[in-house]
């Protein structure tokens, strides 16, 4: 047994792992730097309204599938299913990070570069796309967001269809504080840009974006 641990600790040493990865909703998202003569800007899409958080604003991006070879082939792929950009045409695609949202989404969050950007180069899938817009990234990071707080809780229950179940605290032992709702705050970022909203898991990472590229 020794041995098998100390093979163990080797495995696992240095490696950036994310318990319970398996049960959460995993997505890739590939935020687009656009240059145009010498500004540069981040694409957004609005997103139908027939789709889940159908009208919100949202990074090109989706489900990581089983066959994808990798979260960063996963957002090159629903890039160009969503808007027609090949990967080809995107370069200096980089892996920034993981947003790991209370309500189990691991989002994987992917940088590329598009020069010489042009809006006829898109071919928008309508069945998922309204529209694309263009945000100049010195509005994030010259402007701040509007924050608000929301109550992120675990209730002691569960319904589901037909099931519903309460928390059996006192079966398990654990202590009765918890037979009632418990939590703690979030906050949540807004951009409004020209009438559009940027707000939610899209909003967290800008807000992360801006405040890392202030900091160089």
């Amino acid at each position: 047994m020794d041995n098998k641990l100390d093979k163990f600790f080797k495995e696992i040493d240095g490696k950036d792992r994310i318990i319970g990865k398996e049960k959460k909703l995993n997505y890739s998202v590939m935020v687009l730097f656009c240059k145009i003569e010498d500004e540069i800007n981040i694409l957004f899409e609005k997103r139908a309204m027939n789709i889940a958080q159908g009208g919100e604003i949202s990074f090109p991006g989706g489900k990581i599938e089983k066959e994808d070879p990798s979260c960063i082939e996963t957002a090159l792929r629903e890039t160009f299913e969503e808007i027609g950009i090949k990967k080809e045409r995107i370069t200096n695609v980089t892996h920034y990070g993981k947003l790991l949202i209370p309500t189990g989404q691991l989002i994987d969050v992917q940088f590329g570069m598009i020069d010489n950007f042009s809006y006829d180069e898109l071919k928008i899938n309508p069945d998922e796309v309204e529209k694309v817009f263009l945000v100049p990234l010195k509005f994030f990071t010259e402007k701040e967001p509007l924050v608000e707080k929301v109550m992120v809780e675990n209730r002691p229950e569960y319904s589901k269809g037909n099931e519903e179940r309460i928390f059996p605290v006192e079966k398990l032992g654990i202590p009765s504080r918890y037979g009632k709702p418990w939590g703690r705050e979030r906050e949540i970022y807004f951009y409004n840009y020209q009438g559009e909203v940027i707000w939610g898991i899209t909003g967290e990472i800008i807000y992360s974006i801006a405040k890392d590229i202030k900091e160089i």
